[in-house]
């Protein structure tokens, strides 16, 4: 498919070049189907231009059956020399519980944190289970993240 001839992404689609990546939810389902069944928690990274066309798509890491050592400078070193204006962070959890770990938890906020000051947008962090998955974005953790970097910045006004 060609860059140009981009298509809305559909409720079981593929996530690759040229895909918009439409709703969360859309987005979430396409990854469950591709990664529910994975062995070894595997990181991905969708990078997106500014119409949320994925640009670059890599497995960032492959890790053991209970962890993937990752770490925000990895993954948006890629995002930048993808030239990506957003990004979407995936990963799996084999046991096939999407539910996220205060590990997860502290992940996604440090890849939000580090996406603020490189000027790559964040749009969804996702946990992937057997036919479930976990969006940050529903589940509202960046707005949480937006509004304590507002109060802090008044804070300091």
């Amino acid at each position: 498919m060609d860059q140009d001839e981009a298509v809305e992404l559909p409720e079981t689609g593929q996530l690759s070049v040229g895909v918009i990546a439409g709703s969360s939810r859309a987005v979430g389902v396409a990854l469950s189907d591709e990664l529910g069944d994975f062995r070894q928690e595997t990181l991905l990274l969708l990078a997106l231009n500014v119409k949320n066309e994925i640009i670059f798509r890599n497995e960032v890491f492959r890790g053991t059956i209970d962890a993937c050592i990752a770490h925000p400078r990895d993954i948006f070193y890629r995002a930048v020399m993808a030239n990506a204006a957003r990004i979407i962070v995936v990963h799996n959890h084999p046991s096939g519980i999407s539910t996220p770990s205060p590990t997860d938890r502290n992940f996604g906020r440090r890849l939000w944190l580090a996406g603020q000051i490189m000027g790559i947008d964040l749009l969804d962090c996702f946990i992937i289970g057997r036919h479930s998955y976990f969006s940050f974005g529903e589940h509202d953790l960046f707005t949480d993240l937006a509004l304590d970097k507002t109060l802090a910045a008044a804070n300091n006004d």
